[in-house]
């Protein structure tokens, strides 16, 4: 019984070092032909490296999800989280934009409108996405990723 718990214990260590499926998300979809998918958390830098045109996002260590919602209609996906400790607007940013980096995205324009809210352009082979973080008054992170319609779209309807 003890070399089963011990073997048990181990096993996650090992799972570790090896290529790990992704948690399932949250809330996930295509947007103009690009996959992505929300997650609580458990996305490592390999797991976000690894190849594949799916977008993964995921929140600080730490925090808990408090809800995501996607419209369709203005194709965004939103992510609100707390931190025990708080997090300020750059921060959160600086956060979801290197997990896109570690993708592939290229960060473009950053603007700090004011001390609560921070937005960043990425693109990524023609794909081009926007962040936009918001800290909320009760402290909770409201993070809303835009996804825009690719180039070649643009004049065939």
């Amino acid at each position: 019984m003890l070399a089963a718990a011990l073997a048990l214990s181990v096993s996650p260590a090992l799972a570790q070092t090896t290529s790990v499926p992704l948690p399932k998300p949250l809330l996930s979809g295509t947007t103009s032909g690009v996959g992505w998918g929300i997650y609580a958390g458990g996305l490592t830098n390999a797991g976000l490296q690894e190849e594949g045109q799916s977008l993964r996002v995921s929140v600080p260590a730490g925090a808990s999800v408090l809800g995501t919602r996607y419209d369709a209609v203005k194709r965004t996906a939103l992510l609100t989280y707390r931190l025990p400790k708080g997090l300020d607007a750059r921060s959160a940013l600086a956060f979801a934009t290197n997990q896109l980096q570690l993708q592939g995205f290229d960060i473009g324009e950053r603007t700090f409108p004011d001390a609560r809210s921070a937005r960043a352009t990425l693109s990524r082979e023609g794909q081009s996405i926007e962040v936009q973080t918001t800290r909320q008054a009760s402290g909770d992170m409201q993070v809303v990723y835009v996804f825009s319609v690719p180039h070649q779209w643009f004049g065939q309807f």
